[in-house]
């Protein structure tokens, strides 16, 4: 079987999480005590972080990533995200658009739209990264990133969420495996009455693999980040 065809299979069942996503509205964070709005706002910086899910080599000056991408996130703590939507689901799925362009000197610059279905959550976010090594032929690529996301359609409490990372990655002939660490910091702010703000910092921990599948290609990454997995696929048309 070729690497297309056992690629594909893996891409159709991670946007397929996107259909059966049933999780309400995000309208009852007022019905919350303060730790499960605390564990609320560490699950949705853990769902709604910036997930990059490429390797770490630079795009270049006419390089650019249009792509589509699917993350589902197994919550490590649940409670408060079910008790403020109504939901009995343990994960929060979020298909989204990314784009990212190569600039020079080994910048990179990419922004994200996403969305939770059946909810009124909303994603924009952006990423700057450096290429501290460019790779090669024999040599790794060892990026430094800056991310940033902001929740937007929830009127009872805004979220935004902050990171640096580290990504190293290494191509092959048809593949690039990638690994990274970061630290992200989720900030809270409810907008209804007897809660407190909430900030969360969590390590990040990743790994991934970039498949070359000539102008397009399938990116798959594993995340862990608090008490959460996240399991993405970016699906994009590279120059």
């Amino acid at each position: 079987m070729s690497r297309r065809h056992w690629l594909a299979p893996a891409l159709v069942s991670t946007l397929a999480c996107v259909g059966i996503a049933h999780a309400n509205n995000l309208n009852g964070v007022f019905t919350l005590n303060q730790g499960q709005f605390q564990n609320l706002t560490q699950d949705l910086g853990d769902a709604l972080s910036y997930k990059d899910m490429m390797p770490a080599a630079p795009l270049g000056l006419t390089g650019f990533d249009i792509g589509v991408t699917a993350v589902d996130t197994h919550l490590g703590n649940a409670q408060g995200w079910n008790q403020a939507t109504g939901s009995g689901s343990n994960n929060i799925v979020v298909p989204g658009l990314q784009v990212q362009k190569g600039l020079p000197f080994g910048f990179d610059v990419g922004l994200t739209y996403s969305a939770a279905p059946g909810t009124n959550v909303r994603v924009i976010g952006g990423d700057v990264s450096y290429a501290i090594i460019g790779g090669g032929l024999l040599s790794p690529a060892l990026t430094i990133r800056g991310t940033y996301t902001k929740m937007l359609g929830v009127s009872q409490m805004s979220l935004n969420t902050r990171s640096v990372e580290l990504s190293l990655s290494k191509g092959f002939v048809f593949v690039t495996p990638y690994v990274g660490i970061g630290r992200v910091r989720t900030n809270a702010i409810p907008h209804v009455g007897g809660l407190a703000p909430a900030t969360v910092n969590d390590t990040k921990e990743y790994v991934g693999a970039d498949f070359n599948l000539g102008l397009v290609n399938l990116d798959l990454e594993i995340d862990h980040m608090g008490n959460s997995m996240s399991y993405g696929a970016n699906f994009g048309w590279r120059l």
